[in-house]
């Protein structure tokens, strides 16, 4: 019978067609897949998993490590910490404790470096005759501890039974929860969906000029309609508009909001575009070391977004659907049967390490799927040499 025919016979009893549920099942698989690529590119950006970023200077974007293993004193002193790019967490870092730090703007690898300590190399820098002096102009911070935001705790944290919705301050890098900072009462979930940067309290108090920019920021509801009828109610009563000198006024593109802002600043896209960039403003950012403002591709969105494109170029996605298209019906079934095989044999394989809480290792990995290889070789191996009868 073909496919067809038990396709209809199928619709007419109301069973399920094997064929059809096995294909819905190859591309649930393949969208899974295609989320966990996303997810990836999003925290790794398009950074180089095989070669050290350290021969390339400060990076002005790349995945970052913390590893405390090496740097045990970093614990209770920030300045003893050390950051490591994504090919040495991989290579030379390997079982070792190590906090993903997301990504942090101008930062050079210290894998290679003093920070390590002087009879650690870095594996993949092999070249470098002696140990390298430490990189002076890094940047380090709490989240180099695995602490985070004013209440300086973990992240995931163990004492929360909640879900964490936490924030990158786009000045200082630091990640904040929302309940800790000074944000307007009406901010929410779905209202930060539209935020592309935030900026949190204690910057927006240490870099004044910002405030004049907070009417590009982001207004919930409720503060908005606030500052609408505060508008009215000025317009009504003819108050002067805050002005700035005639010689600020033809020089100086910084606009003077009406009303004084408080907290953290969320904004929306390209607010960075709108920063002054007359002498007088660029002096000022040079003197709060805040120029990278003016660069959109310092934004972590930017970064986001050059991973993104990286994953597409290289998607598994896309192979995997090309490569469904080309099936039959019959090699849809195999495939997702030798796929839910090597699953469950997968997932029984690693269970028996989280059940002796033994570490799982590139090897282990290899030694599963090599057996795999075997078991699969030997299969067909038994069935060609099985006979066949004629009938």
């Amino acid at each position: 019978m073909s496919d067809t025919s038990s396709a209809a016979n199928a619709a007419e009893t109301g069973e399920v067609n094997p064929l059809e549920q096995s294909t819905i099942t190859m591309l649930d698989v393949l969208e899974e897949e295609k989320e966990m690529e996303e997810e990836y590119a999003a925290v790794l950006g398009a950074s180089d998993e095989k070669a050290c970023t350290y021969g390339k200077g400060a990076i002005q974007r790349q995945a970052l490590y913390s590893c405390l293993t090496c740097c045990p004193e970093a614990r209770n002193d920030v300045s003893k910490s050390a950051g490591i790019c994504l090919a040495c967490s991989y290579r030379c870092h390997e079982h070792h404790e190590l906090i993903e730090l997301y990504t942090k703007r101008n930062f050079r690898c210290d894998c290679p470096t003093l920070k390590m300590g002087s009879e650690k190399r870095c594996a993949l820098n092999a070249q470098l005759d002696e140990v390298q002096p430490t990189n002076a102009d890094n940047q380090y911070n709490q989240n180099f501890q695995g602490l985070y935001c004013k209440c300086k705790r973990p992240y995931p944290d163990p004492e929360r039974t909640t879900e964490e919705i936490m924030l990158q301050c786009a000045i200082c890098e630091d990640w904040f929860h929302l309940a800790h900072m000074e944000a307007p009462p009406a901010a929410n979930e779905k209202w930060l969906d539209a935020c592309s940067e935030m900026i949190c309290d204690g910057c927006m108090k240490s870099h004044e000029f910002l405030k004049d920019y907070t009417g590009l920021a982001l207004q919930p509801v409720a503060a908005k309609e606030e500052q609408e009828n505060d508008a009215k109610v000025e317009e009504a009563n003819e108050e002067p508009v805050q002005k700035r000198s005639k010689q600020e006024d033809d020089d100086c593109k910084r606009p003077k909001p009406k009303k004084e802002h408080k907290g953290a600043a969320f904004w929306t896209n390209d607010w960075r575009k709108s920063l002054c960039q007359c002498a007088k403003c660029m002096e000022l950012y040079k003197e709060q070391s805040v120029q990278f403002l003016l660069d959109a591709e310092d934004s972590a969105k930017s970064y986001e977004e050059r991973g993104m494109k990286r994953a597409e170029e290289n998607s598994s996605y896309e192979q995997g659907i090309r490569a469904l298209a080309s099936m039959g019906h019959s090699q849809q079934i195999d495939a997702i049967t030798e796929y839910n095989r090597m699953k469950d044999k997968l997932k029984d394989y690693l269970q028996s390490f989280a059940t002796s809480k033994k570490v799982v290792t590139e090897d282990d990995i290899k030694r599963f799927f090599a057996g795999m290889r075997d078991e699969n070789n030997a299969n067909n191996s038994s069935t060609a040499q099985q006979p066949y009868f004629c009938r």
